[in-house]
């Protein structure tokens, strides 16, 4: 059927709309609904006459914008950009690992505990990263004071 014949203003008010209310969807699909009801509106006009009552006939059929839209498929949500590679967050985790092995240094283990808090608090870098090294940092500065204690505790 062709569709560049010219339609009654309200028809074309009505495709208007409904174009506008159709932006948030898939956009194939927003394109072939359009299209679906435009030769269907064309079909009714050739079949029943270009005439007003027609067009209100055929929007009747149709029903309102909103119902029609909201039938539609949303757009697909963008993919979640992965977490920022942040070379600070990944010397931290590394620091933190260290002063897990070397725990015989609770100084450096506290560092690590130290910067872990203050990327946190910045809200800013990879939140995975920076909550690894807070932990790796935190439970190698228990067990290094934990060590400390305990060997001052036996030395008395």
């Amino acid at each position: 059927m062709n569709t560049t014949e010219p339609m009654p203003a309200l028809l074309e008010a009505y495709f208007a709309d409904l174009d506008r209310a159709l932006i948030g969807t898939d956009a194939r699909e927003r394109a072939e609904t359009v299209q679906a009801m435009r030769e269907h509106a064309a079909e009714m006009l050739h079949r029943y006459g270009a005439s007003e009552e027609t067009a209100e006939r055929v929007i009747g059929d149709f029903g309102p914008v909103e119902q029609v839209a909201a039938a539609a498929t949303p757009m697909p949500a963008p993919a979640s950009a992965p977490a920022p590679r942040s070379w600070s967050d990944i010397w931290l985790l590394v620091g933190s690992v260290v002063s897990l092995m070397f725990f015989v240094f609770p100084l450096f283990a506290i560092a690590m505990l130290v910067w872990a808090i203050v990327r946190i608090r910045r809200n800013g870098g990879n939140r995975t990263l920076q909550k690894a090294a807070l932990w790796i940092s935190g439970v190698s500065a228990a067990f290094s004071i934990g060590m400390f204690i305990s060997h001052v505790v036996h030395a008395l």
